[in-house]
């Protein structure tokens, strides 16, 4: 299995670097804050995502597998309130 030992916040890293995006991941809001937890990726793989400390990842970021390849992390379409004074 997989496993993501860090991130990266968008724009930090580049494919030139030699770093080669794998897969990508959708996660809501509330599933974007994390520390360890299984993901599945939108090719139906799974990557373990086991960090020191929480953290918040952002649409645009990635995770850091062990290998150094990475798996992009997108916001979830969710339905928003318009609320009005």
């Amino acid at each position: 299995m997989k496993r993501a030992v860090s991130h990266a916040h968008a724009g930090t890293f580049a494919q030139a670097a030699g770093r080669v995006v794998l897969a990508h991941v959708v996660l809501a809001h509330d599933e974007r804050h994390l520390r360890r937890r299984l993901l599945t990726l939108e090719d139906g793989g799974e990557v373990l995502v086991d960090f020191p400390a929480a953290v918040v990842l952002a649409d645009g970021d990635a995770l850091v597998l062990e290998d150094g390849s990475l798996v992009t992390v997108a916001a979830a379409r969710e339905p928003l309130y318009d609320v009005t004074a």
